[in-house]
């Protein structure tokens, strides 16, 4: 009697586990955060030092840590985000470089020339302070071998006008195009609510 319950455990879980593989995702790859941009001293033009907070504070932000000599996701999810830019209005792309060495002031501004909305560059002074900045906004970013190729996540970052990381979008280049209005919908969403009093 007991290998029969075993039997018809085991062929339940082959007929039930096929099933979840086929079941369409309702994942859109975006997931709510609430935290404080972290304290991050920056290079500002004219040899001017500031904090990353205030940067980003007084916008809404779509932050990609990403570089343009990228052969994998960057191109793709930059001219989407790009697209995204153009009709929103109301958010700014910020670029962050995690190759200052090549990605210079001049590269960025040709390859956003046809954007007509503002956009930040955010350029340190090393591939190392880039990681850092990148990991304290929960991205790791790595140097992956010695043709000077960078592994980094795929994601972007919402930052709100108040300063705060509101959302993530993971896996952006696949995530776009299964849902573009509800990326803008879920930013929408989130930006009209209150704050708690605490």
């Amino acid at each position: 009697m007991q290998t029969d319950i075993w039997k018809l455990a085991i062929g339940g879980l082959t007929v039930i586990f096929p099933l979840f593989y086929f079941l369409p995702s309702s994942s859109s790859g975006m997931m709510e955060a609430d935290r404080n941009l972290p304290e991050f001293r920056i290079n500002e033009e004219g040899n001017r030092t500031s904090d990353i907070r205030e940067t980003l504070i007084g916008k809404e932000n779509l932050v990609y840590f990403g570089y343009l000599n990228c052969k994998t996701v960057c191109h793709g999810s930059l001219q989407k985000l790009k697209n995204l830019i153009s009709k929103q209005k109301d958010l700014r792309l910020v670029f962050v470089s995690l190759d200052p060495e090549k990605d210079t002031e001049e590269r960025f501004e040709k390859y956003f020339s046809d954007l007509k909305t503002e956009t930040k560059f955010i350029r340190l002074e090393s591939r190392g302070r880039a990681f850092e900045l990148a990991r304290l906004f929960g991205i790791m970013a790595f140097s992956s071998n010695k043709n000077g190729e960078i592994d980094h996540p795929d994601s972007v970052l919402w930052v709100n006008s108040q300063g705060r990381i509101k959302g993530l979008i993971f896996e952006f280049d696949k995530h776009w195009d299964q849902n573009p209005k509800e990326l803008i919908q879920f930013i929408s969403d989130k930006k009209v609510q209150k704050p708690l009093n605490i």
